[in-house]
């Protein structure tokens, strides 16, 4: 088991905020207006849902409950996309149609039951196993709405054998009681034998069942396939085998996010904003980001054909070797005004090496006249708890750190400072939305020991610990939310995050790819020129320097 903050897999370009100016009693002409406008994002959410644009849909629906999050249809939509999104992501694992859905029916069974085991011993509250249940059920009758699911399971059966085994999942539903383990273990057996009535097998409704019970939890908490497993293993040590990119998919292609010094997309010349659109002769249209990705994973030594497109539509095609690439959490560390000493380190994960990492960095800089340290946090969506405590403390000279609290045995612990610090520059820490979880620990614990100046937005807000569990009923592996964080003052992280001590509204960057350079992070990322929030940083320890003397 290892604990963990877990990462945002996913990055998003996020823009400040429009400000909306609200009366405390909307006039009728108002609330017809919102009617409206809520009625466009519906129906436009559901367009994309006809064209099975799960991604495009749930985004609406997302940005509708920012604006109206007391509508229930635009909730239910947004939960049915995420069934379907999530649906298509598994069914294009391979290891999750290669091992899970191969597995024998008991032992799928015995898979579901260790699952809620796990979540009954250690999820950070109780749980009662009805909601679990519950999901399970919807997560099964939206599946047999999907073409994936009945191709890959039911495609002997009729249209009208399918709707009636949803109709008696709906009912079944409606009838659900589950006190304990064994009553929700039953449920979905009954489930099963329904399915197999249309020559549905039951390793596949188990398997839903089990997504249906993680998914009830919380955001963070997921059902790991073996190559998602492993992939997250990878992530903690800081080394994968790869090609050494960081992708976002667009009608385009597979664009080109970050670029990973050192990988051989790096030495082949693949820059940052540019598209993958063939991978072996073959186009990346109409695919998911997880099929594409799995079309450029292998093994260690083998080729892979990329085609390139910089934008202006002229594709060129190159030979790359899949290879052990390390991701470096320091991606830009540099003295941005040398009259002053003030310095400059970019920190974008927490992982094993990230101490070593910033200590050598950190002494580097020292040696270049460095008096002041700039801590770029921003887009950092965090890391390993235990290097988030380790950085804390090679600032600060006394005092708890973070405290965790759980209900599982080892859960709640009290983090604190060893009392030898070892760098004691002034320091000045900067955040963003992105900034997440370990993030959060270190801005949190600098700024409540007043050690140092926080700058920036209001952070994320992920104030959960999830551990790993590696599962003995399968090679797979169960991520749980196990406790929550607070800081050395008692604040509570979760859904608060860090208020910077100097409020910065300004565009935010996009989240860095680990091991790019800082020209190719974001826009104007480390340039004090073009990065107001680090400019206001070296503006502010330029005064604290004057005022000081």
């Amino acid at each position: 088991m290892r604990p963990l903050f877990s990462s945002l897999l996913a990055w998003q370009v996020l823009l400040s905020p429009a400000v909306l100016a609200w009366s405390d009693t909307p006039s009728t002409a108002t609330k017809a207006e919102n009617q409206v406008e809520a009625q466009r994002a519906l129906d436009k959410g559901l367009d994309l849902e006809r064209a099975r644009n799960w991604s495009g849909a749930m985004e609406v629906y997302r940005s509708a409950l920012d604006r109206w999050p007391g509508r229930i249809e635009i909730s239910r939509r947004l939960r049915l996309c995420e069934i379907h999104y999530k649906l298509h992501r598994r069914y294009s694992d391979q290891s999750f149609r290669n091992v899970l859905l191969r597995l024998p029916r008991e032992q799928a069974l015995d898979l579901y039951d260790e699952v809620l085991e796990r979540i009954q011993m250690s999820y950070v509250d109780a749980v009662p196993f009805e909601p679990l249940t519950r999901h399970g059920l919807d997560n099964l009758e939206v599946a047999l709405r999907d073409p994936v699911f009945v191709k890959a399971n039911a495609d002997q059966a009729t249209a009208e054998q399918v709707l009636g085994l949803r109709e008696s999942l709906r009912k079944m539903r409606s009838e659900a009681r589950a006190p304990d383990r064994a009553s929700a273990l039953q449920t979905a057996i009954a489930s099963a034998q329904l399915a197999q009535e249309i020559g549905v097998d039951a390793t596949p409704v188990y398997l839903e069942f089990i997504y249906g019970a993680c998914d009830a939890l919380d955001d963070f908490t997921s059902y790991l396939t073996p190559d998602k497993l492993e992939d997250l293993y990878a992530m903690i040590d800081g080394n994968f085998v790869g090609l050494g990119v960081e992708l976002k998919i667009d009608a385009k292609g597979l664009r080109l996010v970050g670029v990973i010094r050192g990988g051989p997309a790096w030495d082949a010349g693949i820059k940052v904003g540019e598209w993958i659109v063939q991978i072996d002769g073959r186009s990346m249209k109409g695919l998911g980001l997880d099929e594409a990705a799995n079309r450029l994973s292998g093994s260690e030594g083998s080729l892979v054909d990329v085609g390139i497109d910089k934008g202006d539509g002229k594709v060129r095609s190159l030979k790359l070797i899949r290879r052990h690439v390390d991701v470096e959490s320091v991606v830009g560390a540099k003295i941005v005004d040398v009259e002053s000493g003030i310095g400059y380190l970019q920190l974008s994960g927490f992982q094993k090496t990230s101490t070593d990492e910033l200590d050598r960095a950190i002494e580097a800089l020292a040696n270049q006249g460095m008096k002041t340290l700039v801590l770029d946090l921003r887009g950092n969506p965090g890391g390993l708890l235990n290097v988030a405590v380790e950085i804390a403390d090679r600032f600060l000279d006394a005092g708890l750190i973070v405290s965790t609290r759980g209900r599982a045995t080892g859960q709640s612990q009290a983090y604190s400072a060893s009392g030898r610090p070892r760098w004691r520059f002034p320091l000045y820490v900067l955040v963003d939305h992105d900034s997440a979880s370990a993030s959060e620990i270190l801005a949190g614990a600098l700024q409540d020991h007043h050690r140092g100046v926080v700058l920036g937005s209001r952070t994320y807000g992920k104030g959960s610990v999830q551990s790993i569990f590696s599962l003995r009923s399968a090679p797979a592996g169960l991520k749980l939310t196990t406790a929550k964080f607070y800081s050395p003052l008692d604040r509570p992280y979760s859904e608060q995050g860090v208020t910077p001590d100097i409020p910065i509204q300004a565009r935010t960057v996009a989240k860095p790819a680990a091991g790019a350079l800082p020209a190719e992070i974001g826009p104007g990322l480390g340039d004090p020129q073009l990065d107001s929030i680090l400019a206001a940083a070296i503006r502010t320890a330029k005064e604290r320097q004057s005022a000081q003397r």
